[in-house]
């Protein structure tokens, strides 16, 4: 068995709070970054006050960068 596999062995085995812990010290000896989902730009572009968003969808779209 490989320490690859070994790893997701363990991880399978330990309960939720252990993993927590564990994650945290692995993040802070290896400096692994926790992952952030960047959203596409045109997110939340239907929040900007315009009454008017479903007569003009295309306008809003085309200056949200939908489609470039």
């Amino acid at each position: 068995m490989s320490a690859k596999d070994e790893l997701h062995r363990l991880v399978e085995e330990i309960q939720d709070n252990e993993a927590e812990e564990l994650l945290r010290e692995v993040r802070q000896r290896y400096c692994v970054p926790a992952r952030r989902r960047r959203s596409p730009a045109f997110v939340g572009m239907g929040d900007s006050g315009r009454s008017d968003l479903s007569e003009h969808v295309d306008d809003a779209l085309r200056e949200g960068g939908f489609g470039r």
